[in-house]
């Protein structure tokens, strides 16, 4: 109730009390801000991905501005020695209104991720786009191959998208999905989110693709690590583990990484950082009430 309260309260209040909510896990305003929380992480020891925030860019300049940025952001990181590893959503790109236009300019940022050996981590956003995603991840793999995905088990299709994508070339991140989507293609109820979360999570594994366990479910996190165990070792080197930044589970990506496993923090940054903030703790109450909770207790 507490977690509902919180998300339904949100768009109501004012920008500078969602702020100290939304810097727990937002890595700055700026290219410089997100770059020192990526330094000060590695130094602790976590890999890290890095995410300029923005999205639904509805023309043709605005799509080559936002690949401009991400390219200026690249340059910065490999100047700097930042771990080379972005994520993208591909909205920002203008992939819903003219996906073959804008697939072009996407190319560019292509070309500067082989140019600087970067990995790009094709974001997954609301079902509208699903097939347009997935296809331009086949089209930017062939382009260059270190490019990955992601699938949310919230769908129903997921199990069969893994199935399709599956193999020792792919590089997925599984995650559960935090958009609402209609009873008739996605999972309702937690339980069967989680049911399949751990399908799709077997799928991937044993058809020896590169997997991302995106989750900060603790119990589901510990199913799946059990599933990852009872594999060969050659597969436990394809795994690694990611969350968040900011989400309060510090101690248990510690104990990962002590253990030594890969693990991935995601870091978002930029101005747009407020109406991505209000869609993230309004889709995901329990994640608003547990940043409520501890807004003055910053763990990253």
């Amino acid at each position: 109730m507490f977690n509902t309260m919180i998300a339904k309260v949100l768009p109501h209040m004012p920008r500078w009390t969602i702020r100290p909510m939304a810097m727990r896990y937002i890595a700055g305003e700026t290219r410089h801000e997100a770059l020192a929380v990526a330094r000060e992480l590695a130094d602790a020891g976590f890999h890290t991905t890095i995410d300029r925030l923005g999205e639904d860019e509805a023309s043709l300049d605005q799509a080559a501005a936002a690949i401009d940025a991400y390219i200026e952001l690249m340059e910065a990181m490999a100047a700097d020695g930042i771990e080379r590893n972005v994520s993208v959503k591909l909205s920002q790109f203008g992939i819903r209104f003219d996906p073959e236009a804008t697939f072009g300019e996407f190319e560019r940022l292509l070309a500067t991720a082989r140019r600087l050996d970067f990995f790009v981590r094709i974001d997954m956003e609301d079902s509208s786009v699903t097939d347009v995603t997935l296809d331009w991840y086949r089209r930017a793999w062939r382009i260059w191959p270190r490019v990955g995905t992601v699938l949310q088990a919230r769908l129903k299709r997921t199990p069969h998208d893994a199935r399709k994508l599956a193999g020792p070339d792919a590089n997925i991140r599984l995650c559960k999905g935090i958009y609402m989507e209609p009873a008739a293609i996605a999972h309702q109820d937690p339980q069967a989110i989680n049911a399949s979360y751990l399908e799709t999570l077997r799928i991937l594994l044993d058809t020896g693709c590169y997997t991302a366990v995106a989750t900060h479910d603790l119990p589901l996190l510990a199913e799946a690590r059990q599933e990852v165990a009872k594999r060969p070792p050659a597969v436990h080197g394809r795994v690694e583990y990611q969350a968040l930044l900011g989400v309060p589970i510090r101690s248990t990506l510690e104990r990962l990484e002590q253990e030594g496993e890969t693990v991935r923090l995601y870091l978002p940054f930029g101005p747009d950082w407020y109406a991505y903030s209000l869609r993230r703790l309004e889709e995901n109450p329990q994640m608003a009430g547990a940043i409520a909770r501890s807004v003055f207790r910053r763990d990253f």
